[in-house]
């Protein structure tokens, strides 16, 4: 028992060291990014946004009106609809599109997003190339203030401020909140030259960096999380603009959640393995030394927490049983500050959850300009936490023995 709480004690007190690291780095360096002062685009550049396709006949139209409506010199502009081999009416509805020059229709078999985005990358000389997954919709604005940022010639990609589009039940209203804690870690991650994922909704990048670096791989079916450790790896930099917003439609339901999860977390590991090298590399700075290994342990944290409050539970439910059957039931009512769990483990644990909520506050300010939290956070910090290790698990068991995911 000892030990169990010993190692209790240095996860929380790890999870907690790594979220005041990254408060700190927000506080100091207060809204940072990545310095263009002085830098200006003498000339917008050309782009070619992709949206790879399969089975997507439900969202596909909402996603190309948003892309024809943005904000950018109609010249510049070209938007790449690759049917990946779609069997529903997905490649008539991108057709309805096709009278606006601006966009361009490919049609190939099925073999992955990754073949969906080397295929336009072969059919594109703009000079940047991006992404849009067909069930999302990006505003106006956001490709103006994403090409800004590739005023500086160190950036090589940029990511989004991504949001959850129209929630609706429970569960996607959690992920609201989850994905305002992600604004925040996108931040601050770009801010410490660390990012490791470049989200399919909307993430750009230099369209020769791309080619130099071979195109987009398999990647164990989640080709943003590998491009951005290859980017990082060839010392190329990623910045987020959190201003340039989209909304990403997410899973209403708890399968659907789960296995959308484990295929993001056993990609994640899998790629975690292919790229060993750089974690714990002072070559990679922060990404290297820091984030990846927090990232990772992250995981094994949570599952860990999971096991044992399961355990434990068991346990009380199993002495409460015992106690009713010997001695019946008595209640008495009754408060006693001497009776307090005054425990470090108690203390880290609401520390922990207060922090949390300032993340999510803060991810909530960068994305939205509200000082005020999603209504559902409490669902989310009371719920969502028993929710995560149960996919972590089924992904951690997937990537050791390699029995793989689907991608629906």
């Amino acid at each position: 028992m000892i030990f169990g709480s010993g190692i209790v004690m240095v996860f929380l007190f790890v999870s907690l060291y790594f979220e005041v690291f990254l408060l700190l780095a927000f506080l100091q360096r207060r809204f940072f990014q990545i310095d263009t002062a002085g830098k200006s685009l003498t000339e917008l550049p050309s782009v070619a946004i992709v949206v790879p396709c399969y089975n997507e006949e439900k969202t596909l139209a909402a996603s190309l009106r948003s892309l024809l409506s943005l904000d950018y010199p109609k010249d510049k502009l070209k938007i790449l609809v690759v049917d990946d081999g779609s069997r529903d009416a997905t490649l008539s509805i991108a057709e309805k599109f096709v009278s606006d020059p601006r966009v361009e229709i490919f049609y190939k078999e099925n073999g992955g997003k990754h073949t969906a985005m080397n295929l336009a990358l072969q059919h594109t000389d703009a000079e940047l190339i991006g992404c849009l997954d067909a069930d999302s919709i990006v505003a106006p604005e956001a490709l103006q203030r994403i090409v800004r940022v590739f005023a500086d010639e160190r950036i090589a990609a940029v990511t989004p401020g991504i949001h959850v589009r129209e929630p609706e039940t429970l569960l996607q209203h959690m992920q609201n909140v989850e994905y305002r804690l992600s604004l925040f870690n996108r931040f601050i991650l770009a801010a410490l030259g660390s990012v490791f994922i470049t989200p399919g909704p909307f993430s750009i990048f230099r369209t020769k960096v791309v080619r130099e670096l071979g195109g987009w791989r398999y990647a164990h079916s989640t080709e943003d999380m590998e491009m951005a450790l290859r980017l990082q790896e060839a010392g190329h930099l990623i910045a987020n603009a959190p201003n340039a917003v989209v909304h990403t439609a997410t899973p209403r339901t708890f399968k659907g959640l789960f296995r959308q999860r484990v295929r993001w977390t056993y990609g994640w590991l899998r790629n975690a393995v292919d790229y060993y090298h750089m974690f714990g590399n002072r070559r990679y700075g922060n990404l290297g030394i820091i984030i990846l290994p927090f990232a990772i342990l992250s995981i094994f944290t949570g599952i860990y927490f999971f096991a044992r409050i399961a355990y434990s539970t068991a346990r009380l439910i199993g002495d409460e049983y015992l106690k009713l059957t010997y001695a019946g039931f008595h209640y008495h009512p009754s408060f006693d500050l001497f009776y307090v769990n005054t425990s470090a483990i108690l203390f880290l644990v609401w520390a922990s959850v207060a922090l949390i909520l300032a993340l999510i506050c803060i991810g909530s300010f960068i994305g939205t300009g509200s000082k005020k939290p999603p209504i559902s956070t409490p669902l989310f910090v009371i719920f969502y936490c028993f929710l995560v290790p149960l996919w972590l698990s089924v992904a951690v068991y997937r990537a050791v023995f390699h029995t793989g995911v689907r991608w629906r």
